[in-house]
């Protein structure tokens, strides 16, 4: 009974996390009342045959997809490294000041983000006036209302979740598995492929899955340094809501959205259990 009281707060939180769900999966049945941002009956599947016919949402799914998925990837590259120097240096003062710089990112709002990398990266900012006064380019090199700019923006977004993700995971690592290889011969390099690497896969997954996910719903950076060129699926329901009034239609993009997000989600982890296995079995050297 009382284990039933303590789970009962996270279970009324579930039930209305799914019946948001399901209001998507049910609104998507409506159709929208041409003129107006109102929706009506008769109950029909049409939204759901558009959505699965394609069209015009197909580009911007596999966008969205390619481009969470490359960020991730890219997040992870820069972030492990930088994880684990905070979680292994020796000085005290480094690991808190590298922390409380991770930390900070999350004191600023993600519009002030946002305004501030406008500032940096635009044709007149901060990096184009270093390159021109340094003579390294002729003309400024264009950066906002491109991937790129959008890009730099999310991974210094996605930086801090998984940085703070990871560093648990090494740290938990223990010293000794370390220190027995080195003395049964192995090198750093070695040590660090056979047994740092394995041990703090799970808490790279866990990064890497908070980072995709955060990836895949980005709203925010692509509308304002993407400028309208760069649309996300956050920003193609947002459109559908307010520019087309389609209200049916929106919500079935999203649940269809919800459904491919947690599909690959699913894939990561095969893909997480997948080398686990190849690590055990010695399969990466």
């Amino acid at each position: 009974m009382k284990r039933n009281l303590v789970a009962l707060p996270a279970m009324v939180v579930l039930a209305v996390l799914a019946g948001a769900y399901g209001s998507f999966f049910a609104t998507g049945l409506l159709r929208q009342v041409p003129g107006t941002a109102s929706v009506a009956g008769p109950l029909s599947l049409d939204n759901y045959l558009r959505f699965l016919a394609g069209g015009g949402q197909v580009p911007v799914f596999l966008d969205t997809f390619g481009f969470a998925v490359l960020l991730t990837l890219i997040t992870a590259l820069i972030g492990y490294p930088l994880a684990y120097f905070i979680a292994r240096t020796e000085s005290r003062f480094l690991r808190v000041f590298f922390l409380a710089v991770l930390v900070a990112t999350f004191l600023s709002g993600s519009v002030t983000r946002a305004y501030g990398w406008m500032v940096i990266l635009g044709n007149r900012g901060l990096l184009n006036s270093l390159l021109l006064n340094a003579g390294l380019i002729e003309q400024p090199f264009r950066i906002l209302y491109r991937q790129l700019g959008v890009g730099i923006a999310l991974v210094h977004f996605l930086l801090p979740f998984f940085v703070l993700t990871v560093v648990g995971g090494i740290r938990n690592v223990p010293r000794a598995l370390e220190e027995a290889s080195r003395d049964l011969g192995c090198g750093p390099a070695r040590t660090f492929m056979r047994v740092t690497l394995p041990l703090s896969l799970p808490a790279v997954a866990e990064g890497m899955a908070l980072s995709l996910a955060l990836a895949l719903s980005a709203f925010l950076f692509p509308l304002m340094l993407g400028g309208g060129r760069v649309r996300l699926v956050a920003n193609y329901i947002y459109d559908q809501i307010f520019v087309a009034f389609d209200i049916p239609f929106a919500a079935v993009v999203s649940a269809g959205f919800l459904v491919c997000s947690c599909a690959a989600l699913l894939v990561m982890a095969g893909l997480q259990r997948l080398l686990l296995r190849r690590f055990a079995t010695g399969g990466l050297t």
